[in-house]
Order: structure tokens, then C-alpha cells, then sequence
């Protein structure tokens, strides 16, 4: 009731793949922290997030645990999807070359624009909660389809699931390229430990 901004997960600790999906997959506790690992916590509070709503924060982010520019930015991306924000606990010493995922301007619109994103699933155990969508205040659709596990998997979206009608124009977020026009659907295979987050705008 009073809060502005909730932590919705287990705090960061050696952070990775592990807190991001994998500590404790699939469970919702009763006590705190409600869920282990960051993905199935945005999922598990997704139900009462929107723009305007309490903010579910992830923790921090400390991208020198990931193993891959991949998973690197799927961390990026779900916290924004969700609605989250981005907090960086790289440090001087530790940061590296990762400056440039925390600075993805096309996402980091997301948050300035308050866009908060939903699963299309939120059972823990459905693929669907892989994909994520939203409208910015402008309509245009940002769709996330991520892939949390090892190995590559198709995942796909068709417009009428989330109320998009006709053709719309496709660019890839983290590559900042247009991609052509798509109608009623769209479809990707994405590597295991990845995702592609693309925003959707109204052909003329």
C-alpha cells in the first residue's frame, strides 16, 4: 500500500545465471524472499505490476558474473521488461567492457517512458512466461522473447495474443536494426542463455 518500490527476489549474493533463472526454478515461498531467482520473480509479481503501480525491483545487477554477452543482456532486458530498475553493482575494478549494456539507450527508453511489461504466462512452469510484452505511451509494442534454457528454442508470438491487428514494422533493440514489416505473427529461434527484444510500430 505505501511502498514505491518492492524487491521482488533473493538478494543478488554471487549474482549469474543462477540468480537470474536457475536458484530454486519453478517455487513461490510463503515467507521472504518469495522467489530465489529473478526471472520467476518479475513472473510471480507480474500480476499486480503496470505503469503507475509499485515497481518490482530485482536487485542489483553485477554483469562481471555473467559468462556471456548473452546473458548479459537478457538480464539487462528482463528488468526492464518488467518494469524493474537497473541497478549497477559493477564496480571500477570489476566492470570491464560492460559499460555499454547498462547504456542500450532504445532500452533504457523503456524505463524513462515507465513501460512496465507482462508474461504471457504467469504460471512458473509454462513457457509462455518467456515472453514478454507492452505498449509505450506512444502504442508501439516492446515484445521480449527470452530463452532461459541450455539449448536453443523456437518461441513465438501471435499478434492477436497480445491485440496487435495488421502489419507492423520490427527493430531489434540490442542490434539498433530495423528488420522489415511482420503481420499476425512472429517467430524466432533463440540460443539457449539469450533473448532479442524488438519493438513493434503501426505500418502506415
Amino acid at each position: 500500500k505505501y511502498g514505491n518500490m518492492v524487491r521482488i527476489v533473493a538478494d543478488t549474493g554471487d549474482g549469474g545465471w543462477k540468480h537470474f533463472s536457475e536458484d530454486k526454478r519453478g517455487n513461490v515461498f510463503d515467507g521472504w524472499p518469495n522467489c530465489m531467482n529473478m526471472f520467476d520473480g518479475f513472473i510471480h509479481w507480474s500480476q499486480i505490476t503496470g505503469r503507475n503501480k509499485v515497481i518490482p525491483d530485482g536487485d542489483f545487477i553485477r554483469l562481471n558474473t555473467f559468462n556471456t554477452d548473452a546473458e548479459k543482456e537478457s538480464v539487462i532486458s528482463l528488468q526492464l521488461m518488467a518494469g524493474g530498475p537497473i541497478t549497477v553493482a559493477d564496480q571500477h575494478n570489476t566492470i570491464g567492457d560492460n559499460l555499454k549494456f547498462y547504456q542500450n539507450e532504445e532500452l533504457l527508453a523503456l524505463n524513462k517512458d515507465g513501460f512496465v511489461g507482462k508474461p504471457l504466462s504467469d504460471d512458473l512452469w509454462n513457457a509462455k512466461n518467456q515472453i514478454w510484452y507492452g505498449q509505450m505511451s506512444d502504442g508501439d509494442y516492446i515484445v521480449g522473447f527470452f530463452n532461459k534454457e541450455d539449448n536453443e528454442y523456437d518461441r513465438t508470438l501471435d499478434f492477436s495474443e497480445i491485440g496487435i491487428e495488421g502489419k507492423v514494422k520490427v527493430r531489434d533493440l540490442w542490434k539498433h536494426q530495423d528488420e522489415g514489416e511482420a503481420e499476425a505473427s512472429l517467430s524466432y529461434k533463440i540460443p539457449g542463455r539469450s533473448c532479442k527484444i524488438v519493438r513493434l510500430t503501426k505500418s502506415e
